[in-house]
């Protein structure tokens, strides 16, 4: 009874394996297929669901083909990807050296981060100088508003408008630097200074342009309807005409030029003015508490990773009159300290901080930054890694050269030109020392853009030239700056 029973099993199993391999999909069998022939069956243990497709009695091991056409894996055309294990590796070497570097540096000039210094930068950045400075920004922001009041109401005229606009962003813009190359405040409290003042300027600028292109449409709709401006406010839609029957929600022109929304613009994380901004429904007080902890422990690690490693490289650089040889040494041995804390600063700022800031004001688009570190190009890199200079450029610099007849190649010139003279502006005025050092560095970068685009988009050298240039560009540009100010 037994024996039969085992043998009616067996013939039942059998049976099983047929329908299986006979209700088999097109895709199953190709894969089957692909296991008994390309080798891998002979390399791999068969998966589980195989063991059941593929029968001992139907192949021996010794039948399957051990070799077949394929590439190695650090060949792109093998179509492996995975490189996650190699990535934990770079990490952990990189931990290790930087570890190794940093116990040399301690054990060469001791424990050099000093809090008390940090107390009298804070004094620096309270200077009356300084903070009248900050109050001024207020002003401009205040100007701004009044000036487009009356205008809706048409108590100055069109051309007026745009002049007073212009006008007090130019002043807003060179006040600061007049101030600051006359009284010669300290240079860190001046950069960060001009820094705000550079935001506050494009902010002044888009909030203008926004604002007269709905002027425009409320004012024709209402010369042409003749009723009173406020009955017939400005619809927002795709075509930029308003109507009465919007909902509560829905800021429209003039209703937008109120104290609450140009303060909302000049604290939310972007440079570009709309009358209605995407929010989120609440804020997130865990996801808050996150990001403002790395924004103090990051800054933290930023001055003091500075006054350790790079302040003693700087000094010790220029103690002599440096040769080449030594001066190409010293900016090797700085690039590894300046690359870690441009990264930390890129991740505290546009992480960090700027989704903290949009948390608070419950401001809806968090895209600060693209993925360019898997940039290819000079271009893809400065399109990606500062969205909101980026998307601010394209809609109140490059699109209007646009409509004005000019070509994509001299619009995006201008545009990179603008970017130079800015960087320029940043350096060259709290230094108080015009070198055009950065100036030329952007300019010299166009030719390597035209280069990674027309011969290494999309190949992993393009990455690799991205990379270097800023790793040893930066540098080099501190080593130039700081040799000027301390020496000249």
């Amino acid at each position: 009874k037994n024996a039969r029973a085992q043998n009616r099993k067996k013939k039942t199993e059998k049976t099983g394996r047929r329908c299986k391999r006979a209700s088999m999909s097109d895709k199953e069998k190709e894969s089957l297929l692909k296991r008994q022939t390309s080798g891998i069956g002979d390399i791999l243990p068969p998966r589980l669901d195989d063991k059941e497709l593929i029968s001992p009695k139907e192949h021996h091991h010794l039948e399957l083909p051990a070799h077949a056409v394929r590439e190695s894996f650090f060949f792109s055309q093998s179509g492996f990807t995975n490189y996650r294990g190699l990535y934990n590796l770079a990490i952990i070497a990189l931990f290790v050296s930087s570890a190794g570097i940093a116990m040399e540096n301690i054990n060469k000039y001791g424990i050099l981060v000093d809090p008390v210094s940090w107390i009298q930068v804070g004094l620096d950045l309270s200077s009356w100088h300084i903070m009248l400075l900050w109050g001024t920004l207020l002003l401009h922001l205040l100007a701004a508003l009044a000036v487009e009041k009356l205008a809706a109401r048409r108590r100055i005229p069109f051309g007026a408008t745009t002049c007073l606009h212009l006008v007090n962003a130019a002043a807003e813009l060179l006040i600061p630097c007049w101030v600051i190359i006359t009284y010669h405040p300290a240079p860190l409290a001046s950069f960060l200074l001009l820094f705000e003042v550079c935001i506050i300027w494009m902010k002044l600028i888009s909030y203008f342009h926004v604002n007269r292109h709905y002027r425009l449409s409320y004012l024709a709709t209402a010369q042409r309807k003749k009723t009173d401006s406020d009955a017939n406010p400005v619809q927002t839609s795709p075509t930029h005409q308003f109507s009465a029957e919007d909902t509560e929600s829905t800021v429209c022109y003039p209703r937008n030029l109120t104290l609450k929304d140009l303060f909302y613009f000049a604290a939310a994380p972007t440079l570009c003015y709309e009358l209605n901004f995407p929010r989120t429904q609440t804020i997130r007080k865990r996801f808050l508490f996150r990001r403002v902890l790395e924004t103090c422990v990051l800054l933290f690690m930023i001055v003091s990773l500075g006054q350790q490693w790079v302040v003693p490289t700087v000094n010790n650089t220029f103690k002599e009159k440096p040769t080449l040889p030594f001066l190409l040494r010293r900016v090797l041995k700085l690039a590894a300290p300046n690359f870690f804390i441009w990264l930390m600063l890129f991740y505290m700022f546009f992480h960090s901080f700027l989704n903290a800031t949009g948390e608070i004001l419950r401001f809806g688009d968090r895209q600060f930054y693209r993925d360019w570190w898997n940039a290819t190009t000079i271009g893809w890199f400065w399109r990606n890694w500062n969205m909101p200079v980026h998307k601010w450029a394209v809609r109140h610099l490059y699109r209007p050269l646009i409509r004005h007849n000019l070509s994509r190649l001299q619009s995006q010139l201008i545009v990179f030109l603008f970017s130079a003279l800015f960087h320029e502006l940043l350096v060259s005025v709290p230094l108080q020392r015009v070198r055009m050092w950065s100036f030329m560095a952007m300019i010299g970068q166009i030719p390597l853009a035209i280069f990674t685009e027309k011969y290494l988009k999309g190949s992993q050298y393009g990455n690799v030239v991205m990379w270097a240039s800023l790793f040893l560009g930066q540098p080099a540009a501190i080593m130039l700056y700081v040799q000027a100010y301390l020496y000249e």
